[in-house]
């Protein structure tokens, strides 16, 4: 026998096993639901293909060989192993189908999807869901691969590959430190918001676009603050604006309960910004049913907890 090629049926050694482990081939026949010549033939495979005689056949009862006892020692721990290994296999399955791996960027991921996280728990307890923050390109790339099931997060331009469902559209504001000038009225024209310094980050490309396109739409000049460019943490942008080190223009939904003590919130008058967030997923993979029912809920969740939100935008934001 070729050493490299393993040419021994699994049925054939399990047949065996039967034979040796009942002292019979016409009970072994009836423990694996087959006829006795199936049972023989079988077994003489596996002689043939070994070279070695297995089995003494006798009139009354079948007994081992010096190799068939060699055999069913060493095929007895290996099958069982595989059995124990395959067992694993199919429970962890089990585990995955009653899993749902979610992306989402870190603000979404902290401010809007743990309470949502909480009650879809209660809900329906059976089934897991692991909850990932990430940047956009990794939650993007995680849902390509198949990694996660979904990411909640703005899709900056479309991709053939995702499909994109929105869920809120999301205005902006202006964030200011407590006690700003612009708190006065409680809200402010776009004009009067840019006068001062904006705290826009250089990798927020598309919320830096839009507000570009509205300043240039209103012939307003943009003042960009020197210390929040590099910065990639929304939190540190906030707390950046509450120390006063410039104007944040932020989706105000996305602002953490615990910062809003400490800034003030400026709804722009005559200038309105979105943020469209919505569910990225596979554009040629149907999703499983945990995940189905976690979008549903997700679904429902975003539409009880933000009523008056303005309009979702079918498409791809910018």
């Amino acid at each position: 026998m070729d050493k490299e090629r393993f040419d021994i049926s699994l049925e054939d050694l399990q047949t065996f096993l039967a034979v040796a482990d009942q002292g019979s081939f016409s009970r072994a026949a009836d423990r694996l639901a087959l006829s006795q010549p199936s049972i023989s033939n079988r077994v003489k495979r596996l002689e043939e293909k070994l070279n070695v005689r297995l089995l003494e056949r006798t009139t009354r009862k079948v007994e081992l060989t010096f190799h068939g006892r060699r055999l069913h020692e060493r095929a007895s721990i290996t099958l069982r192993a595989l059995r124990d290994l395959l067992q694993e296999f199919n429970a962890e399955t089990g585990m995955r189908r009653r899993q749902v791996e979610v992306a989402a960027t870190m603000m979404i991921a902290s401010v809007a999807l743990a309470p949502i996280l909480g009650s879809f728990a209660e809900a329906y307890p059976d089934i897991s869901v692991r909850l990932r923050d990430r940047i956009p390109d990794v939650a993007i790339a995680e849902v390509i691969d198949s990694e996660c099931d979904m990411a909640v997060m703005v899709l900056e331009r479309a991709d053939p590959a995702l499909a994109f469902e929105p869920l809120l559209a999301d205005r902006c504001v202006a964030v200011t430190p407590l006690g700003h000038p612009l708190l006065k009225r409680g809200s402010a024209t776009f004009a009067e918001v840019l006068a001062y310094s904006v705290l826009s980050p250089d990798g927020h490309v598309a919320l830096r676009r839009a507000i570009e396109e509205a300043a240039a739409a209103r012939n307003l000049q943009l003042t960009l603050s020197a210390p929040a460019r590099g910065v990639t943490n929304v939190m540190t942008l906030l707390a950046m604006a509450a120390a006063g080190l410039g104007v944040c223009i932020h989706p105000s939904t996305l602002i953490p309960a615990e910062f809003r003590p400490t800034i003030g919130l400026v709804e722009i008058e005559d200038c309105e910004i979105l943020r469209t967030i919505g569910i990225v997923t596979a554009s040629n993979r149907s999703l499983s049913g945990p995940a189905m029912r976690f979008r549903e809920h997700l679904r429902r969740a975003v539409r009880e907890s933000y009523p008056n939100a303005p309009e979702v935008r079918p498409t791809v934001p910018l």
